[in-house]
Order: C-alpha cells, then sequence, then structure tokens
C-alpha cells in the first residue's frame, strides 16, 4: 500500500498541474515528492534529492575549468516547467605573489553553460585559505527536447590577504535563459571553476543541490 495518490518515473506532467488535488505524488526515478494544491499545482517538498557533500579533495594548479561538483540527473529530472534547483557551496583557495588571478565558477546541464560568474583578480601576496561562497538558481523555462533553463546567481569572494578579510559580491550577467538542451534525457549537472592564471589550490567544503520547486 503506498501513501502516494501516484508515483511516476519523471515530473507527472511538464506543466506542473495534477488532477490528485489534495494528495501527495512521487517521482520514483527523482525521489520528488510534490503535493497538490486546490489550484491543481503540483509543489516539490523541499529536498536535497541531488546531493549534499562535505570537504573534497583540493584542486591543484587551476586555470582550465576544473570540476568541483557534478550529480547525475535522471531522465526527465528537470522536464517540469518551473521546475528550480538551487545550489549552494564554499570553498577555500590559496594564492601566491605570482599567480594574481580571476576565478570562474560555472554551472553546466550536460554540454550547455547554464550560468559563468567571473571575480576580478586576487590579491598580489601568497594567501591561503581564503574563503568564496557561492549560489546559483536553476529554473526550467520551456520543456521538452529543446528545453531551456533561466539561471541566475552570485559569488561572495575574499580577494584580499586574509581569511577574515572582507568578501566581494559578484552577480551573473545572463540576459536570457539557456541555449537549447534537451530534458528528456538523463544529464548531469557540473559545478566547475577555473582560473585566469594557476591558482595553486582550491578545495570544495561543503555544497548542496536542491530540488525546491
Amino acid at each position: 500500500m503506498t501513501a502516494f495518490a501516484q508515483q511516476t518515473s519523471g515530473p507527472a506532467t511538464s506543466t506542473g498541474k495534477n488532477t490528485n488535488i489534495g494528495d501527495l505524488i512521487q517521482d520514483r526515478a527523482n525521489n520528488i515528492v510534490e503535493s497538490v494544491g486546490v489550484t491543481g499545482l503540483a509543489a516539490a517538498l523541499r529536498s536535497a534529492a541531488l546531493g549534499v557533500l562535505g570537504p573534497q579533495t583540493a584542486l591543484t594548479a587551476i586555470t582550465t575549468a576544473q570540476t568541483l561538483a557534478s550529480f547525475a540527473l535522471g531522465a526527465q529530472m528537470l522536464n517540469k516547467l518551473n521546475r528550480t534547483v538551487e545550489i549552494n557551496g564554499s570553498l577555500i583557495y590559496s594564492t601566491t605573489i605570482a599567480n594574481v588571478a580571476t576565478l570562474t565558477i560555472a554551472v553546466k546541464l550536460g554540454a550547455v553553460t547554464l550560468c559563468t560568474i567571473t571575480t576580478t583578480a586576487s590579491n598580489t601576496a601568497a594567501s591561503a585559505n581564503l574563503p568564496v561562497q557561492f549560489s546559483f538558481t536553476l529554473q526550467t523555462t520551456t520543456t521538452g527536447t529543446s528545453g531551456a533553463i533561466e539561471a541566475h546567481g552570485f559569488i561572495n569572494a575574499n580577494l584580499g590577504t586574509a581569511a577574515a578579510g572582507a568578501a566581494t559580491q559578484f552577480l551573473d550577467t545572463n540576459t536570457a535563459a539557456s541555449s537549447a538542451v534537451n530534458l528528456n534525457i538523463a544529464e548531469t549537472l557540473t559545478v566547475t571553476i577555473a582560473a585566469s592564471a594557476a591558482v595553486p589550490s582550491a578545495q570544495l567544503r561543503q555544497l548542496t543541490a536542491e530540488v525546491v520547486n
């Protein structure tokens, strides 16, 4: 016996509408539970369905993009209008006198880059364990094989010489949804870090990726 009025593999409908008013429905493939309100709109119960990471092995000699975190998404997990995912993370990085660099953190779905944010240049001193925090919100605006994701976020980065120093906030510059991405197939959601000059090390300390709608 199940407590759910409906169980599916993927969203029950791509529009988010459902006839099981007042009940719970479950996307078993992606471990997402939704409640159906009186208007028939199915809203996901907040859940760390995608994953939670603690401290990871430090990345070294960072120039071109290296992976901070990646999560396998089931087929059609994002194939629901206004499906929303939040990604929040914290990392620490080190610099040297010779490696003044901008930092770039990006989120990709498969081969499609959804959002990219770049800081200004780091300090000109040798510094260790400077903190960076970042947050991204992804929202499905078009479903199907030519789907699109509206993505925005910010980075709070300490670019000074001491870990306890002030942070500066940097915003994305997206003015439109992503290029077309097939939301009917399984894809990997990836968070990367890159630098304009070799950064000696960066370590992800914490990351959560949650379905919030």
